[in-house]
């Protein structure tokens, strides 16, 4: 499989014994998984992408494509 690159978003939702922490892929938001861990969620929603790239080739192809171009998105941070 080729190595691609993927932006993350990671809510930790609960606290103590029941802290999971969801995770989605900005370029594909409707993937979303969960893990026990941070570790675990990323595991998660790798699998998970992959198995939504076997079902949406063309989906893959996109991304591949955005990642040899020079116009990535950029993400970041502002106060209002």
């Amino acid at each position: 499989m080729d190595i691609m690159e993927v932006d993350i978003v990671i809510i930790p939702e609960g606290s103590g014994k029941n802290k999971v922490y969801s995770i989605s892929s900005i370029q594909f938001p409707n993937v979303v998984t969960q893990g026990n861990t941070l570790e675990q969620a990323k595991a998660r929603l790798r699998e998970a992408l992959e198995l939504y790239f076997e079902e949406a080739p063309k989906e893959k192809e996109i991304l591949t494509r955005i990642n040899k171009e020079d116009d990535l998105p950029l993400i970041s941070r502002m106060l209002l």
